[in-house]
């Protein structure tokens, strides 16, 4: 019987957001299960810091700097190609279509070094966004397995091309000990908010695709006429200074609080008294299972994997960008404080790191197996 294989998981990564926190989760899930991993950052020349490399390091987990000085790096390359040559039988796990370039051109040498890839989610708000969607769609059919976190991102693949028995549904999961229900009383008194308020938040990334602005905009209505009403967003992204304007030209400075990026958002989840979700599109959010994983109310746009996440589950659903139906729906969700026990349970059932690993695993020893078949 062959031996798990190693894999080398190749990243781009423009900060610590959802994608990166599933990889940095999956990891150590992985050598649970005997599956060694190391994590290729390559550098983002637009960061002063790399800070998927640090926080990696910081987590013990084993991690190599990619240089990368722009497009068509050729030490980029060649940096991934003397990685998958120091492990032979590595198995390249691509996350994002710039870790696919890389690893394609890298594998030019080694094509028996199979390639997994992961679709997070799209964002495609921008022309340029749009031409990297058809770019990696491209480099999706020169891929052995492509792992979608969602249903609906099926369609688009199966259109491009991509044969259906290449493609596998695994959706994300989360550190369950980590996230869990609690008093949120001395998290309140830090952030100077009044025991008795009502507190709508949020973890996201403050960027177009999760419409902070449409949250702040319903949050703005719902203030008018519910002075216990506050709202905190834990997050940082390009819409940041775009969200403090208008705090204050909606005059809600005094009831919002903006934390910014976090690495304690376990500490920050038990103090909401609603979860929002109003993002315009998404994959399956590590946030919408964090705060389930908390017990929290939630009100999320139907959009990705969330609707099959919250089937018959006590949510409210709204769609996305409809700003007049999020405020009815906060609205109504201020008639109770109450903890929501269903929600954690389903999480534990089935969005845990530890099954999201083992399917993960299902796949890279598939395709092992199909390789030392081939090599027989």
């Amino acid at each position: 019987m062959p031996s798990d294989p190693h894999i080398l998981h190749v990243f781009s990564s423009a900060g610590l957001y959802g994608a990166e926190h599933a990889v940095l989760g999956l990891i150590p899930a992985l050598e649970h299960l005997g599956i060694r991993s190391t994590l290729a950052c390559i550098d983002n020349p637009h960061l002063d810091q790399q800070p998927l490399y640090t926080r990696a390091r910081e987590l013990g987990i084993v991690a190599e700097r990619i240089p990368c000085k722009g497009r068509l790096d050729a030490s980029t390359t060649l940096a991934i190609r003397t990685l998958l040559e120091r492990t032979p039988g590595t198995i390249s796990h691509v996350h994002g279509y710039k870790g696919a370039f890389y690893a394609l051109r890298a594998r030019r040498n080694h094509p028996e070094s199979p390639i997994v890839a992961t679709l997070h989610g799209w964002t495609t708000n921008s022309g340029a966004l749009w031409l990297y969607r058809l770019l990696e769609l491209w480099m999706l059919r020169r891929i052995q397995r492509v792992c979608i976190v969602a249903s609906p991102m099926q369609q688009p693949l199966l259109s491009a091309g991509i044969p259906a028995e290449r493609i596998r549904l695994v959706e994300n999961g989360i550190d369950t000990s980590r996230f869990r229900t609690s008093d949120g009383d001395m998290a309140r008194e830090a952030l100077n908010i009044p025991e008795d308020a009502f507190v709508f938040g949020s973890v996201m990334r403050l960027s177009v695709e999760k419409d902070p602005i449409g949250l702040l905009r319903a949050f703005a209505g719902v203030a008018q006429d519910s002075p216990r009403a506050r709202l905190v967003l834990a997050g940082d992204g390009p819409q940041r200074e775009e969200i403090e304007r208008l705090t204050r030209e909606l005059k809600v400075t005094d009831r919002v609080r903006l934390l910014g990026a976090r690495q304690d958002v376990e500490n920050i989840y038990p103090l909401f008294d609603c979860f929002v979700l109003p993002s315009l599109t998404e994959g399956l959010p590590l946030a919408l299972l964090e705060a389930m994983a908390c017990e929290c109310p939630i009100i999320a746009s139907r959009v990705g994997q969330v609707p099959a996440v919250l089937e018959d589950l006590p949510a409210s659903f709204v769609r996305a960008g409809d700003t007049s139906g999020l405020v009815e729906a906060m609205r109504k969700s201020m008639h109770s404080r109450s903890r929501l026990a269903a929600l954690r349970q389903r999480v534990e059932a089935r969005y845990s790191v530890t099954r999201m690993a083992r399917d993960y695993a299902a796949v890279y020893r598939e395709l092992g197996a199909s390789n030392v078949t081939q090599a027989a």
